[in-house]
């Protein structure tokens, strides 16, 4: 079952922290790439505060956006004092405030989603990095939902940002001018991902129930992939290798070896994902995260599935995993009592 939390109310300053090593691993055989990361935990920002969505730009710099409360009574008083993201140097979380506008206005907003390519080409939600400036890019008011994530292509030629209620815009020049794809769905679109020319994105309701709405992608065009998608089963995650390996996860891990195969199968060959998975992404088929419930964070390394139990925390969230070279950064929210929210940070390093 998927994991729903109603927040409201709306830094990085990290309350707690917690480092844990994996088991040391057996003899690699047939492994590709080490599965042993060393693990460093952080609440982010005072209570009222959560993560949306984590990026790795490299080894020594990540980002998460959310909404990230300050810890004294006047920064908590006033929206001037909020911050909505947060930056990592390899060391420490520190919080920072990607500037919103409106009618010339300088304005506070919580960002829900985030895709950095380079430290020059980074994307918070509709604010764009460039190494020297932000630039606003904003659908306009047809983009009436909660974004919820966003893939662009190496050249900028697709830019793609999901929404609630079936939404997709789609942008040929980097989010100077905007389209609506025609989705045929009201689903909310979880997940996108692109490689190799393809470019797909699932929608899915909370508990499955509504069904399972996956596209392809081509410009302003959608096109509904008729395939067999178990019923009961909610996603929130998708990540592939075009042609060789996709993958789905939410209730489980589906995959299939191509677009054209008519069933997704169970991944039952693994010791992966016990509680439900919010993320999965890749740096290859031998470099593959899951993130979820619980704390929950599990990795392939090209021919096995490594669960980090030791991380299991039934307070914590993770919404959003990126992996980079030899860094892991998930991000979420941890809930005390069901009524105190912190940001939550999982950094893995080999």
């Amino acid at each position: 079952m998927k994991y729903l939390l109603m927040l409201s109310g709306v830094s990085v300053i990290a309350l707690t922290s917690m480092t844990c090593h994996a088991p040391t691993e057996p003899p690699a055989g047939a492994d590709t790439t080490s599965s042993n990361f060393t693990w460093t935990v952080d609440t982010i920002g005072a209570s009222g505060s959560y993560l949306y969505d984590v990026s790795i730009v490299n080894d020594t710099l990540a980002y998460a956006v959310g909404l990230i409360m300050p810890s004294d009574s006047v920064g908590r008083s006033n929206t001037i004092y909020w911050n909505n993201a947060a930056v990592w140097n390899g060391t420490k979380w520190t919080p920072i405030q990607i500037p919103y506008y409106y009618n010339g206005q300088k304005i506070f907003t919580t960002i829900t989603f985030m895709f950095g390519r380079n430290q020059n080409d980074i994307w918070f939600g509709f604010v764009h990095w460039d190494g020297s400036q932000y630039s606003q890019h904003s659908p306009g008011p047809w983009f009436n939902s909660q974004a919820t994530k966003m893939w662009e292509s190496s050249d900028g030629s697709q830019l793609y940002v999901l929404g609630y209620n079936g939404l997709i815009a789609y942008s040929p020049d980097h989010g100077s001018t905007w389209q609506q794809v025609q989705t045929g769905t009201t689903l909310p679109f979880q997940d996108i991902w692109g490689d190799g020319g393809q470019v797909l994105a699932i929608g899915s309701d909370e508990f499955g129930l509504g069904g399972k709405y996956l596209v392809q992608l081509n410009g302003n065009t959608a096109t509904h992939l008729n395939d067999s998608i178990p019923t009961a089963v909610s996603l929130s995650g998708i990540w592939f290798k075009a042609n060789q390996k996709y993958f789905l996860v939410g209730d489980g891990v589906l995959t299939k070896n191509s677009l054209s195969d008519r069933l997704w199968q169970y991944d039952f060959n693994r010791t992966a994902a016990s509680y439900y998975s919010f993320a999965i992404r890749g740096a290859g088929l031998d470099n593959i995260v899951i993130a979820g419930g619980y704390g929950d964070i599990s990795f392939f390394n090209g021919a096995r599935w490594t669960e980090y139990k030791e991380l299991y925390n039934p307070i914590d969230q993770l919404r959003s995993v990126s992996i980079s070279g030899n860094t892991i950064v998930a991000a979420g929210i941890r809930t005390y009592s069901g009524i105190q929210y912190y940001g939550v940070a999982y950094v893995g390093r080999r």
